[in-house]
């Protein structure tokens, strides 16, 4: 009985649907895509192959002369496709703050799995990013649709394609699968055509300097159904194309159907919600209503896409726009120009009519121009429950329209459902819009073109457009070859808070798995900010991988630049290149900016006959007791036995071998050569005899003139004329705070500047250089202990931070040190940022090793145009650098940044947004420091952050102490220390007191 009725059953299936689609009740007939046939392409029932090509935007700042390049070489691009039958163009833009949350969350999810992974409890920073920069960003999509329709075929050829697919169907017995798709919907006559089109459009973008990429038919899926139903669509939702594993459906009674186990229907999982006419205006899907505005009448004025964005932005209307470009636009008038010069003589409209026909046709058979066929429609949305919102949006995206260069709109159509998957993306050429005749560079002229584009698609720096594109960024990523950071700005301008956000970023850079090794120079508390944030963040356990040290010219903390890798002999070769500065810079006379000539090559030997005295075949330091207790409880503890001529190093090598490492690096400083030997070697005879006899301008031999610098250096400089007593330990991430022991105020005071700043190099950034030939040269004992760390260490992102550059001005062996980290850092995957006040603070060398330029400051006109020509800006960089470029404010701190990618430069116009969690976390004022430092003890970091941000949005409660304080001062009071730390105090309880009262404030409520 199933038998009989099966047929008739599927007939009556047939015709219902036959009837659903010439109606317009099913998704098949609102979507032409049938399938995919290769990895980039889909097919329409038609045969048509499309493809879909995302366009990021611009990777420069576009002012008239930039955009007239983008117009012609656009127009180029398209014109000899679209010059022949056979091919379609969709420009689709979509601009939406609802799901912005979203997109913010995802741009940050590789840094939030990072967090986690590392234990960073950075949970309310992360979440407030998200939504303090959903107030000033939006969703933006932006894609090319490239079709290519079988009219690309020659009439003969067409026909023999349809002839040979029957053939080959009926041959190979392969039935058309009612409910399935038809994977043999394409013509591989076609499939080159469309490769080409599709290859030299992609060229032809990129030349122009559009950032843009071609989807796979699975991301194309996903977008075009996110286009449709957004709702309804997870991020993780993926169609089920040809090659995929095929849906399990019922599979009882398929004698002569296939199509249960074959790829449901495309258009069925594009369009996964069936639509409704409200009435003619509007249609419903889901809990959506849209309403959609067409354009009858091409624009009088031809006005370019950022003057329609710049009117409907302030309106926070969510719209999208598409323009469906067809080939062959003179067909479309028909004989419409022929009538018009048959009955010119009756009325004047006829005669335009037939004006305006003549022109296009002069235009097609006399200049290279393509004449298209153009429709166009917008759509806007609302919740189904508010309607009076809907028509107010669609009110607001028309008079917007109409305002751009003189179009007449309309809002009705006849099926307002077709009217909104009009302007979806890539689901069909059926438009319900008014068709326009037009040349193509009038239509281009039209397109979003000018959007700023990031080379980022996720980023632990969050930065934005000044009108709302979101802008992620990610320090360290393989998008650069190198990673040098310049960032330079008068002292107000944000310059420190940037640098703690990059500095954070790179701890949270995806697929860590343990904290990267920054070294932070700093002259000052700007980066303490930072320091305390990730201390915070850590368990307790894990906190001592971040210090911030004030370095202090006391013996206590001493620091022997002479230090070796544990258990070596030997300095490295980069230790050695290092030391010929530092011991260059010591020997340099105060004043000067270069020492005398001669002395820099032989402080190279004086290092060679220094260590080679002091190693096992010289006369290395005998071992001493009592000078360290620790180190003698560990020989007690481990039973090494020593005489009167046992070494340090001796000692050292019976600890390493008995497990202790801690206690090995202990005494390896005893065995290290001092500052105050190097003077004492430079009179041995090996120096003598090449250097004796060599003069100083002072009329003293460079020996004497060393020798006397060097002694000098021994008693100016306690901290350099003992054993290292300084440890960091396990620290990864340190903060060297030189504010004490870099002064200003002289030449004197210039030079100790400078030791300091290469000896807080030596000591936070010595063991970022090492690799396998690093410790060739290190006792076999010691060999798979430093290939641990070696290997560790080359695992590591690693950077060095010189803040306050411009303090090294007259001291050039820092500079030569920097050089040098500069131009080798890639190949131990080390990055350098050097911080300023001016770009005259950066050598020539140095801002042409620049990969990441950030302006924070536009400084006065001759600044303006230094900074033009050094890093060859267009007139319309230099415009808004000088007129765009500002400090922090309201909606943040906006800069002029350049990126050198492996793409290619990217110069944009950015603003750094910070929300107040984060602002109190940074902040290094000394009130405010010690405000937040009591409320972590009193209530954990996370509840801290979260309430100062509540009560003092601004980041700061200074101006509130400040007041206080002069209200104490206005009662006859005195103001000193212990007042100021009273008011603060008493501010605190405040603040504890609301915390309680407020449950909002407290994680654990």
């Amino acid at each position: 009985m199933a038998s009989f009725i099966d047929p008739i059953l599927d007939v009556i299936s047939g015709l219902i649907a036959w009837v659903d689609v010439s109606t317009g009740q099913s998704a098949e007939a609102y979507c032409m895509l049938e399938t995919a046939t290769d990895k980039q392409t889909l097919v329409a029932n038609d045969g048509s192959l499309v493809t879909i090509i995302k366009c990021s935007g611009v990777t420069f700042l576009v002012g008239p002369e930039e955009f007239e390049k983008i117009h012609t070489g656009v127009t180029n691009t398209f014109a000899t496709s679209l010059s022949r039958p056979g091919h379609a163009l969709q420009m689709y833009f979509c601009h939406d703050k609802d799901p912005i949350k979203l997109d913010l969350a995802q741009i940050l999810q590789p840094a939030k799995q990072t967090a986690q992974r590392l234990s960073l409890d950075l949970t309310d920073l992360l979440s407030e990013r998200i939504d303090f920069l959903a107030n000033y960003c939006a969703n933006e999509a932006m894609y090319f649709v490239l079709w290519t329709t079988p009219a690309c075929l020659t009439k003969t050829l067409y026909e023999q394609a349809i002839k040979q697919k029957t053939t080959d169907m009926r041959k190979a017995k392969i039935p058309r699968p009612p409910n399935a798709q038809n994977i043999i919907a394409a013509f591989p006559e076609m499939r080159d055509i469309h490769a080409t089109f599709v290859k030299t459009t992609l060229a032809d973008l990129g030349n122009v300097g559009l950032h843009c990429n071609i989807l796979d038919v699975h991301e194309a899926c996903h977008a075009i159904r996110n286009s449709v139903d957004p709702e309804f669509t997870d991020d993780k939702w993926r169609a089920a194309l040809p090659g995929d594993k095929i849906p399990l459906r019922e599979t009882k009674n398929f004698r002569d159907d296939v199509s249960n186990i074959m790829w449901p229907p495309l258009a069925a999982q594009l369009i996964p919600r069936d639509g409704e006419n409200v009435d003619l205006r509007t249609a419903r899907i889901g809990d959506r209503i849209y309403g959609s505005v067409f354009i009858d009448l091409f624009p009088q004025e031809v006005q370019p896409f950022v003057q329609l964005f710049r009117r409907i932005l302030p309106t926070q209307v969510p719209w999208r726009i598409s323009f469906l470009l067809q080939s062959d636009g003179m067909s479309t008038l028909g004989l419409k120009p022929l009538l018009a010069s048959i009955l010119a003589f009756a009325s004047n409209n006829n005669r335009l009519l037939s004006n305006a026909s003549e022109l296009l046709k002069y235009i097609k058979n006399n200049t290279d121009e393509a004449i298209v066929s153009l429709r166009v429609t917008a759509t806007t949305w609302a919740n189904y429950t508010e309607d009076r919102l809907l028509k107010s949006r669609v009110s607001e995206l028309s008079k917007a329209l109409q305002g751009w260069g003189y179009i007449e709109t309309s809002e009705i159509s006849g099926d307002a459902y077709q009217g909104v998957m009009s302007s979806a993306l890539g689901i069909s050429l059926q438009n319900v819009a008014r068709t326009s005749v037009a040349p193509l560079s009038e239509v281009t002229y039209m397109f979003p073109l000018t959007r700023p584009a990031s080379p980022w698609d996720t980023g632990a720096v969050l930065f934005r457009s000044p009108d709302g594109k979101p802008w992620p960024y990610q320090p360290g990523s393989t998008l650069q070859t190198t990673w040098i950071d310049l960032i330079y700005a008068r002292p107000g301008s944000g310059k420190s808070v940037l640098s703690n956000s990059i500095n954070l970023a790179l701890c949270l850079s995806s697929g860590l798995q343990r904290l990267p090794r920054i070294a932070i120079i700093d002259i000052g508390p700007s980066s303490s900010g930072l320091i305390s944030l990730l201390k915070e963040a850590l368990p307790k356990e894990k906190q001592y991988q971040v210090a911030y040290h004030r370095l202090r010219m006391t013996k206590d903390m001493s620091i022997n630049p002479f230090d070796t890798q544990l258990g070596s002999r030997y300095p490295s070769a980069q230790d050695r290149a290092f030391l010929v500065n530092f011991l260059t810079l010591l020997a340099t006379p105060v004043g000067e900016i270069t020492t005398y000539d001669g002395i820099s090559d032989m402080a190279g030997l004086i290092i060679d006959e220094l260590y080679k005295n002091m190693a096992d075949g010289g006369r290395p330091n005998p071992y001493t007791a009592a000078l360290n207790a620790d180190v003698d409880a560990k020989m007690l503890e481990h039973g090494i036995k020593v005489d009167a001529h046992t070494s340090w190093w001796e000692v050292t090598d019976a600890l390493f071998s008995a497990g202790d490492v801690h206690a090995a690096s202990i005494a390896h400083r005893y065995a290290m050569p001092l500052l105050a030997d190097a003077a004492s070697i430079a009179r041995t005879k090996p120096i003598e005899d090449l250097y004796g006899s060599i003069i100083a301008p002072t009329g003293e031999t460079i020996i004497s003139a060393f020798g006397r610098m060097i002694s000098n250096a021994v008693r100016e400089y306690p901290i350099l004329s003992q054993i290292t007593t300084f440890d960091l330990g396990e620290a990864r991430v340190v903060s060297l705070d030189l504010d004490e022991v870099a002064k200003t105020g002289g030449e004197a005071a210039d030079r100790q500047t400078a030791i300091m700043y290469m000896l807080g190099r030596y000591i936070l950034a010595r063991h970022f250089y090492l690799i396998e030939e690093s410790i060739n040269h290190v006792p076999q004992l010691y060999l798979e202990y430093h290939s641990k760390r070696v290997k560790e260490i080359s695992e590591d992102p690693k950077r060095i931070v010189y803040d306050e550059f411009h303090r090294t001005a007259r001291a050039q062996a820092v500079r030569d040190q920097v050089l040098v980290d500069m131009r080798e850092g890639r190949k131990w995957g080390v990055h350098v940022a050097l911080i300023s006040q001016s770009l005259d603070d950066f050598d020539p060398t140095m801002i042409e090793f620049a990969t990441s330029v950030f302006i924070m400051d536009a400084g006065p006109k001759q600044a303006v145009e230094k900074s033009t020509k050094v890093f060859g800006l267009t007139e319309t960089a230099r415009l808004a650098l000088e007129t765009r470029v500002h400090g922090p404010r309201a909606g943040g701190a906006t800069m002029l940044a350049q990126f050198a990618t492996k793409d290619g430069t990217n110069t944009q116009l950015i603003t750094s947004t910070i929300g107040p969690i984060e602002l109190w976390a940074f902040n290094t004022t000394a009130v405010d420091t010690k405000i937040r430092n009591s409320l972590y003890k009193r209530v954990g970091a996370a509840d801290a952050r979260r309430v100062l941000a509540t009560l003092y949005p601004a980041g700061s409660a200074a101006k509130i102490v400040e007041d206080r304080l002069s209200n104490v001062k206005e009662e006859g009071g005195l103001i000193g220390e212990e007042k100021t730390n009273s008011v603060i105090d008493d501010l605190v309880e405040e603040i504890i007191a609301e915390y309680h009262k407020d449950p909002r404030f407290n994680s654990t409520v």
